[in-house]
């Protein structure tokens, strides 16, 4: 199967937007593709322990929070971008379980092995 990138730069700003990402992401998972999820901008905060995930919801879709639990379920690698994250006062102690800080070389590196990168900016 085939390695996908998913980068997703929307969080509590544009539910919508920010479920489209998660949901294709999973998706794929659970079609047997090697998943690679990337949070910027105003999407890092949903990969924050203490942000209430479940409260945000775009039908038809699950709630944010629902999204990211079956990715993660489903193997799917999360990765926060770590400016983003700094300028959040968001650190590794502070994410969910699993979630990878990284900076652009690492993201470009993925996204250069990837069969397909798929963007919602």
């Amino acid at each position: 199967m085939a390695k996908l990138v998913f980068i997703s730069t929307f969080g509590a700003d544009d539910v919508e937007r920010a479920s489209l990402p998660l949901a294709l992401a999973t998706a794929s998972l659970a079609s047997g593709h090697e998943v690679h999820l990337y949070f910027q901008g105003p999407a890092v905060e949903l990969l924050a322990k203490d942000f209430d995930r479940n409260a945000l919801q775009h039908a038809p879709f699950p709630s944010l929070g629902e999204l990211v639990d079956l990715f993660v379920e489903a193997e799917g690698s999360l990765y926060g971008c770590a400016p983003c994250l700094q300028s959040r006062n968001l650190k590794q102690e502070d994410l969910l379980e699993g979630v990878q800080i990284v900076g652009g070389a690492a993201m470009v590196e993925q996204c250069l092995d990837a069969a397909q990168v798929f963007t919602y900016a």
